[in-house]
């Protein structure tokens, strides 16, 4: 298909993409600053709930792999001394 389209010099490109970028619905200033408000709430959102989830299936996978094992180790933190 790409082999049958017609081809149009520099000149008449930058006409065509002219007359396409006129035909842009642009949105309001009201409309972007709601859209960023948006996007900004609902990064948080999704920023919360996936650390609940990343914390609830790191739990899971250290319960289920020391179920076996009732005295697990644990390394002091540093500078305690111990």
């Amino acid at each position: 298909m790409a082999e049958n389209a017609k081809k149009v010099g520099p000149i008449k490109y930058l006409e065509q993409v002219r007359q396409e970028g006129r035909k842009v619905v642009w949105p309001t200033w009201r409309e972007t600053v709601i859209t960023t408000i948006l996007v900004l709430i609902l990064m948080v959102l999704f920023g919360i709930f996936f650390f609940f989830v990343d914390w609830i299936f790191s739990n899971g996978v250290s319960y289920l792999i020391n179920i076996g094992n009732p005295a697990v180790p644990t390394v002091p933190a540093a500078g305690t001394g111990g």
